[in-house]
């Protein structure tokens, strides 16, 4: 787990697994195995009629529904600008006295890429355009190895942050 700056962290599955229930945090899993399936309580696919579908809260902690793919499919934009949307809300209204972590399985794509786009919401990336974020971001957090899919939403979805 790495401070990203201020209250924001960003890790992997071991490090969301060693604050799980700790008070003072507020976790957003930026993946569907094992987090999504395990709050909503699936196995195999959820039927995306199901009301928990894209994500769901539970107390301090916010699960998305959220693969990393190696291709980028626009047919997933606006649900996945929804969904971040939803996330940083989540994040907004209950972080002001608690710290982040934004996480993704091995803490190289998904929460990365989330963490990038939440200091672009918040303010911190405030006058950069993506590519200097994108920079600066990896100088903050060197494990950052984004699959094409994530990175190329994040891009696409910047200046709507």
């Amino acid at each position: 787990m790495i401070r990203i700056c201020s209250n924001i962290y960003c890790g992997d599955e071991i490090d969301a697994r060693k604050v799980i229930g700790l008070s003072d945090w507020v976790i957003l899993h930026c993946c569907k195995d094992p987090f999504h399936k395990e709050l909503v309580g699936y196995r195999g696919n959820l039927n995306s009629s199901h009301p928990n579908y894209s994500y769901i809260i539970k107390g301090n902690r916010m699960a998305l529904n959220l693969v990393d793919m190696d291709f980028y499919s626009p047919n997933y934009l606006e649900f996945n600008y929804n969904m971040f949307t939803t996330a940083f809300s989540f994040l907004d209204n209950n972080s002001s006295d608690k710290k982040i972590l934004i996480h993704c399985n091995q803490g190289e794509s998904r929460g990365p890429s989330l963490t990038m786009l939440y200091l672009k919401h918040v303010g911190y990336f405030k006058e950069d355009s993506y590519l200097s974020a994108k920079i600066k971001f990896y100088q903050m957090y060197p494990k950052f190895n984004p699959k094409r899919n994530i990175i190329t939403n994040i891009e696409v979805l910047w200046e709507r942050f």
